[in-house]
């Protein structure tokens, strides 16, 4: 709990220094492979990417992906009442940094400052 109370302290301070990127470290918990669970990562962090010239933020870069094989990697932005403000998933087998695409919504300024926190669930689908 404490971690998570440091991530959106840090993460509301980089909101008001920095209007382009927000970073928040989240734990991404026990990874699933049907209903085993698999611990191969112990936090990922996620930014936001803005990759036109509009001002939203339309991807989602996780870093530190450590969990190998193939895998589903979710990113939901949400709000206090847990409303999704933007969600986006990815199949991949990459580790390291993945950038996944919001499919659901886009982030504007204004969803950026009410995002309370980032869920990114990480599900193991093949080796």
């Amino acid at each position: 709990m404490r971690r998570i109370l440091l991530a959106f302290g840090v993460g509301a301070a980089l909101f008001a220094v920095v209007a382009f990127a927000a970073s928040l470290v989240v734990n991404s918990g026990g990874l699933q492979t049907g209903s085993d669970e698999v611990e191969c990562d112990d936090g990922v962090n996620v930014f936001y990417q803005d990759t036109e010239p509009n001002g939203n933020y339309d991807k989602a870069l996780v870093t530190d992906v450590q969990c190998p094989g193939t895998k589903d990697i979710t990113v939901d932005v949400q709000t206090s009442t847990n409303v999704s403000l933007a969600k986006g998933t990815l199949t991949t087998s990459a580790t390291g940094t993945v950038t996944v695409p919001f499919t659901a919504g886009v982030l504007g300024p204004a969803e950026v400052a009410a995002a309370h926190h980032v869920r990114v669930t990480i599900v193991t689908v093949g080796p």
